[in-house]
């Protein structure tokens, strides 16, 4: 089974949206709401499993063990951390990190929990075959939105882009030896200036979630599955 997490509410919300045109029923499990779905002759299932790393990696290990999933695909958005990112752009994660993990009797600084740090092999995936470029690279996650103090940071680290959830579902996924896919939409990028960066970064957000989904769902996932074989 090919199983797509989904983890925000307002992500969530704009997938039903884009597929309100087609036949689909939308069941529950213990974390929301999931649909099942044929994509490419492929039998999918779409899963909600809320925000955080806690609800996130508890949902994936939900579809692993349940529905006998073969690769977890995360669909979702992310807050910009490279300077060269634009809001809108995608990124494929060959790498994922957690930066709020922090162990205070270590005798080196560090921003990384090290063994949270996760590889993700997309060698499988033909970057060729997307219209525009697709960046790869570290997505770090903390239960937190990045602000401009915590964007300075993981620049530092060659860090791409910044979430809630993906170091959780990814080293999930390496536990239970299951193939992960990371693929998420800059909607949000902070400014310097701290009041005005969260009033923007809430607006961009809200208003770049569903242009995002509808990116990540009818240009990016199509691609992915066929990628698959």
């Amino acid at each position: 089974m090919i199983c797509m997490q989904v983890c925000a509410r307002g992500e969530w919300r704009s997938l039903k949206k884009i597929l309100g045109n087609t036949e689909v029923e939308i069941k529950t499990y213990p974390f929301g709401e999931y649909i099942r779905c044929m994509i490419k002759d492929k039998e999918c299932i779409f899963f909600h499993s809320g925000a955080t790393k806690t609800r996130s990696s508890a949902a994936c290990q939900y579809a692993i063990d349940n529905w006998e999933a073969e690769i977890i695909i995360v669909l979702g958005t992310c807050g910009g951390v490279d300077t060269r990112l634009k809001t809108l752009d995608v990124v494929i994660a060959d790498k994922t990190a957690q930066y709020d993990c922090i162990d205070r009797m270590g005798n080196e600084p560090y921003v990384f929990y090290e063994e949270f740090v996760t590889s993700i092999d997309n060698s499988w995936i033909n970057l060729n075959e997307f219209k525009e470029r697709i960046w790869q690279g570290t997505i770090a996650t903390a239960d937190q939105d990045v602000n401009y103090e915590v964007m300075k940071m993981l620049q530092k680290e060659q860090v791409l882009c910044a979430d809630w959830e993906s170091g959780a579902i990814a080293y999930i996924c390496r536990l239970n030896q299951v193939r992960c896919c990371i693929v998420r939409g800059i909607t949000d990028i902070p400014v310097e200036e701290v009041q005005k960066s969260a009033i923007s970064q809430g607006t961009d957000y809200r208003s770049n979630t569903p242009k995002v989904m509808e990116k990540l769902i009818e240009e990016i996932l199509p691609i992915l599955i066929r990628c698959l074989g």
